[in-house]
């Protein structure tokens, strides 16, 4: 195949960022492949929506998405390839963690719901694991961690608390947490336990990276004052190491037991939404709003890597096992693999491909309506599966909550709106709060109301059934 593709570039004489390439398109996943070196980067589509998370279970062997379409999808990580499909929330899957043991996998989404799989009996030809439901939060959930001895369950979330449950208790039955930690201003982002799982760590939009001790639920100190928000976190007390990420933009690397800085880059007001480390703790990643990677060796306390992955936020990234690899989350439907050692990092500097909900193409301002508020939900074809909302396919005419397939709200399934001009021109003037309250339907409205006719004649058109 390189010796192929290494001819196909001579010939076509094409250059994408200095290197020549070619386009392959191999079992699903799309792969850019350079001259004289290993395949660049390749994408693999298993959601309808962005993806929100992915992580890595503690030996490697397994990998979880959780996305915007309301799934979680499990991955053998070393091939990549889609092993079965989780779903069972009823809004955005935001984080996903697995227990060190690798028995279970926790995911927290938009519901203000936690899932609990359990893995013990899942078999790659069997059928997905049915879950526990946990909600005792009235906000979303936005972070998950696992106790290093798998017994713990902590979930942070934007109603301004984070909880700790037993696992036991679980098992049981009892879904109360055992301790709910309160005191953080506004939403609580992140949460780690300690080594021995005694305190929590937790970080917040309030700027603070608090140590809770658990015995009593009391909040004992903070370690990190920053002033800008805590987005993301990482703790290991045995490394006395601590990484965060804020929204004023710095990625920032520091001894936890004094707080001293080793490494502060990244001033660039762009958000740091996603850090993690490499299987073999040697090395630290972040990603940013604006998709710029960096990637810092731990023990030199060097910048390694350094360049732009996406041409938006990157939700979640994660180091493979294998040196080199790296997956990325952004606002596509598909994840990243990339081989960070095997090209330049100027390889994404120039703009990438439109995307269906922000169109750089000329079109019809109905169409374009769409795109930008629609297309990340719904699609406009008969199968329209793995997006967080129902196919509009013969949309008009249609009452609502009937199409067989979707998992509607029972606010849908029990109201009488049959879908037409007037009904849509409501939903998008008034609002779904308004027209359908307790829909899962995002809150959105359209106050241009030329904006709201062109959608409506473009979908008329769009959406007939053929």
């Amino acid at each position: 195949m390189r010796d192929i593709t290494h001819i196909v570039c001579r010939i076509l004489g094409q250059r994408l960022a200095g290197l020549m390439c070619v386009y392959v398109l191999l079992a699903g996943a799309t792969v850019i492949w350079a001259a004289e070196r290993a395949q660049a980067l390749e994408q693999f589509t298993a959601h309808g929506g962005p993806v929100k998370d992915l992580t890595l279970s503690a030996d490697g062997r397994f990998m979880v998405s959780a996305s915007f379409d309301y799934s979680a999808v499990l991955w053998d990580a070393a091939e990549m390839r889609q092993l079965t499909r989780l779903d069972g929330h009823a809004a955005a899957v935001n984080t996903a963690r697995f227990s060190a043991d690798g028995r279970y996998l926790a995911s927290g989404g938009d519901d203000h719901q936690i899932l609990l799989w359990d893995l013990a009996a899942f078999t790659p030809d069997g059928p997905a694991p049915v879950p526990v439901v946990i909600q005792a939060h009235k906000g979303k959930i936005v972070h998950l961690a696992f106790s290093d001895d798998s017994r713990f369950l902590a979930a942070a979330s934007w109603d301004g608390s984070a909880s700790v449950w037993s696992l036991s208790d679980i098992e049981a039955g009892r879904s109360v947490p055992v301790h709910r930690l309160q005191g953080h201003d506004g939403p609580v982002n992140a949460v780690a336990f300690s080594q021995d799982a005694q305190f929590l760590y937790s970080a917040g939009y309030d700027g603070d990276i608090r140590y809770w001790r658990l015995s009593d639920a009391s909040y004992l100190r903070a370690v990190v004052r920053y002033g800008w928000g805590v987005n993301v976190m990482l703790v290991d007390e045995a490394a006395d190491l601590l990484a965060y990420g804020t929204t004023d933009g710095a990625m920032i690397v520091s001894q936890l037991s004094n707080g001293d800085e080793l490494v502060k880059i990244g001033d660039e007001r762009a958000p740091v939404l996603s850090v993690s480390r490499s299987v073999d703790k040697q090395q630290i990643v972040f990603g940013n709003a604006k998709g710029q990677i960096k990637v810092i060796d731990i023990a030199s306390l060097t910048l390694l890597r350094d360049f732009k992955a996406a041409n938006g936020p990157i939700w979640s990234v994660q180091l493979m096992a294998r040196t080199g690899e790296m997956v990325t989350a952004s606002l596509d439907d598909h994840i990243t693999k990339w081989q960070i050692n095997d090209f330049p990092p100027q390889i994404l500097e120039t703009p990438g491909p439109a995307r269906r909900f922000h169109p750089t193409a000329e079109m019809g301002n109905g169409e374009r309506q769409f795109a930008r508020k629609c297309s990340v939900c719904h699609t406009l074809v008969e199968d329209g599966a793995h997006r967080a909302g129902p196919s509009l396919y013969g949309l008009f005419g249609r009452k609502a909550g009937t199409l067989a397939g979707y998992n509607y709200s029972s606010a849908l399934i029990s109201s009488d709106i049959v879908w037409d001009e007037a009904s849509i021109h409501r939903l998008f003037s008034d609002g779904p709060d308004v027209v359908t309250p307790g829909t899962k339907m995002p809150i959105q409205r359209m106050k241009n109301e030329q904006d709201r006719k062109d959608l409506i004649d473009y979908l008329k058109t769009a959406t007939k059934a053929e």
